[in-house]
């Protein structure tokens, strides 16, 4: 049975933030991605799961763009 997938920027509307975020989100194993031919393409269960869990938006330990936090969480955005 193969998993349903969906384009990365489709993901990114879903999850109302950039295409970067997203994939920063795959690569830090919060969403269960796959690049293919050039693309990468997110699994939707695992969107899905990642959404339930933060009430529809984006994982609270990946920044978003203008991030005011100037760095306070301990990533390197600041």
């Amino acid at each position: 049975m193969s998993e349903q997938m969906m384009l990365l920027s489709d993901a990114a509307k879903v999850m109302q933030t950039t295409p970067l975020n997203v994939l920063m989100h795959i690569k830090r194993g919060l969403l269960k991605g796959v690049e293919e031919k050039g693309q990468w393409l997110v699994n939707h269960e695992s969107l899905e799961a990642l959404l339930a869990k933060t009430g529809g938006s984006k994982a609270d330990n990946v920044c978003s763009s203008g991030c005011d936090k100037e760095n306070a969480c301990g990533g390197g955005c600041g």
